[in-house]
């Protein structure tokens, strides 16, 4: 169940890092320690899950207790950058369907 989560949140945050790459907007970047003391101290946010993409892009959701989360993407060379953030994150909670 975990697995099948964090699959669709790697779709998600691949989609919308691609509308954020076709609409030509700049990335809020910056070295991976600035990016998550940032999150940490201004949101309050908390890494709530992680996953490598296919090309060994580091993927993390960060989320506060208010539900305040950001979708961080960092390369290699630690370079990261904000792809997607927002309000009201939900954590479903799924029973796993028969013959799963």
């Amino acid at each position: 169940m975990a697995r099948i989560l964090m699959k669709w949140l790697l779709v998600a945050a691949a989609f919308l890092f691609l509308s954020s790459i076709a609409k030509a907007e700049m990335l809020p970047c910056a070295s991976h320690d600035d990016l998550v003391s940032l999150l940490a101290k201004q949101y309050k946010e908390t890494p709530e899950a992680i996953g490598i993409t296919q090309d060994g892009t580091l993927l993390e959701v960060f989320v506060s207790e208010q539900r305040s989360w950001t979708v961080l993407l960092t390369t290699a060379t630690g370079v990261s950058c904000i792809a997607a953030s927002g309000e009201n994150w939900e954590r479903e909670r799924r029973k796993p369907e028969a013959g799963l």
